[in-house]
């Protein structure tokens, strides 16, 4: 019941147990990552003569690694299907808008180094919390060395400027001009070089920007989560982030 609830995806389980019952798993599957676990060729010879110890933590490792792996689609089924009986206000959310969650979902899952960012699917609602207005909340402040004033001013120009049509390049041109037109470095390298020559770096833009969108200092890419949650919807939120 306990790892039901908790929303342990059982493949993952099964990888961790076989991790215990023969000792060449690990490296078998760390070799062949996509497949199935039947095509491992257990040996009672590898089998550990003095028992196992249970590792929460390489449980959840394996866990993540294993769900990072999976499609957009996968997930989605699990976390619904796990949603329905242990969180039927978070099922109803994801039923509403199946592409839309699907999109958020997707969301760092390409290539060669997919993001881990949850292991159950427990942990998936307050992970994708902030692309749904209801379930949105501002979990960090901006740090209070920054000026306000100029806060507002990047809020603002960037609003003026935001245009959800623009590729990745673009966007970040924009903030990067919005920075240098407000006192931050629009180069980390020549920020780091003279910092003092600055009121802060074009992360510190990127991170005001972040926080107001998003409610968090860390989220997955800034670029991806304004094209999902939409232009209006960025807007209304760095508007209502201002100081003051």
């Amino acid at each position: 019941d306990y790892y039901i609830r908790s929303g342990f995806y059982p493949k993952a389980l099964l990888d961790y147990v076989m991790t215990l019952l023969n000792s060449n798993f690990e490296e078998w599957r760390n070799a062949n990552p996509m497949s199935p676990l039947e095509d491992f060729d257990f040996s009672p010879k590898k089998m550990p003569v003095s028992g196992s110890l249970f590792d929460i933590d390489k449980l959840i490792d394996i866990c993540k690694n294993i769900v990072s792996r999976m499609t957009a689609d996968e997930v989605y089924d699990c976390v619904y299907n796990w949603a329905e009986k242990y969180d039927p206000d978070f099922a109803k959310i994801l039923n509403a808008d199946r592409d839309y969650a699907v999109r958020i979902l997707s969301i760092g899952r390409k290539g060669k180094k997919p993001r881990k960012d949850f292991a159950l699917w427990s942990e998936v609602k307050e992970y994708i919390s902030f692309f749904y207005d209801d379930l949105f909340r501002r979990q960090d402040d901006i740090p209070d060395k920054f000026d306000p004033k100029d806060i507002n001013n990047i809020f603002d120009a960037f609003t003026a400027s935001y245009d959800a049509d623009d590729d990745q390049n673009q966007w970040f041109a924009k903030i990067k001009e919005i920075a240098e037109n407000n006192g931050f470095c629009p180069d980390m390298k020549e920020y780091k070089a003279n910092p003092d020559n600055y009121k802060g770096s074009v992360a510190d833009v990127s991170m005001f920007l972040r926080i107001a969108v998003t409610g968090r200092m860390n989220s997955p890419d800034l670029y991806e989560c304004m094209k999902i949650i939409g232009e209006d919807r960025v807007k209304a939120r760095i508007n209502a982030a201002k100081i003051g």
